[in-house]
């Protein structure tokens, strides 16, 4: 059972990240060609694309071959949500890890789950309003009002945010990778993937859409672009 889940999850991650390529280029033109419009609806289906990713990557992490035993992947499954589902994977991913070292593990766990909260979980409640239909105004769980939090949250989305929840995700998932397959390689790796991660993190904070968009229509390749639709009577 697991190795069929294993491969089937394998599969549908090989299709989502050929669609990340396509909507990644299918932004850049509606930034190029300044369609707004369709970048907004663009946004919405990446950020939708990114929660698809977590849940299926996560699928395939936790049915690893010699990741977990079966009764390990049941008590998994059995958590209520996403959240719980992800804490006591990366419990028992370090329970499977050899040392005496308490203090270094609880300060492993401490940082991957601050990163999870982050950039996992809180990204997942975003789309799980944008699946509802909730593409402008947000509403509450029992959705009798407006929850003006969130909608202000969904307001501030854009494709460039969405698109660093892939790379730190990545980075993340690296992480409980090494522990579930390879201790050898948690020890080599881990706290250099960390300081990468947290680079990341600091050197694109101030990263925005409209950065992103500075950055190609200030492009040769978009000056080349521009100057073969003024000809083609595009613009």
């Amino acid at each position: 059972m697991a190795e069929e889940i294993f491969i089937a999850s394998t599969e549908n991650l090989k299709d989502l990240k050929k669609q990340r390529k396509r909507i990644y280029a299918l932004v850049n033109r509606a930034i190029r060609e300044k369609k707004d419009a369709d970048l907004t609806s663009l946004t919405k289906v990446y950020a939708l694309l990114y929660s698809a990713y977590v849940e299926t990557s996560f699928l395939k992490l936790i049915h690893t071959p010699k990741a977990f035993t079966e009764s390990e992947i049941m008590q998994i499954m059995a958590e209520h949500n996403l959240e719980e589902k992800w804490v006591k994977c990366v419990n028992l991913a370090f329970n499977r890890l050899n040392t005496t070292n308490l203090g270094e593990v609880a300060n492993k766990k401490q940082t991957l789950n601050r990163l999870m909260q982050e950039y996992i979980i809180k990204p997942s409640l975003i789309r799980n309003k944008v699946a509802h239909g909730q593409w402008i105004y947000c509403l509450n769980s029992d959705c009798t009002k407006i929850n003006q939090n969130t909608t202000t949250q969904i307001g501030n989305l854009d494709f460039v945010k969405i698109e660093r929840y892939f790379c730190i995700y990545d980075k993340f998932h690296q992480c409980i990778l090494d522990l579930l397959i390879s201790h050898k390689t948690h020890f080599r790796d881990y706290y250099q993937i960390i300081a990468e991660l947290k680079d990341y993190i600091e050197s694109t904070k101030s990263w925005s859409l409209e950065t992103k968009k500075h950055k190609i229509v200030s492009s040769i390749k978009y000056q080349n672009y521009k100057e073969k639709y003024y000809k083609n009577g595009a613009y």
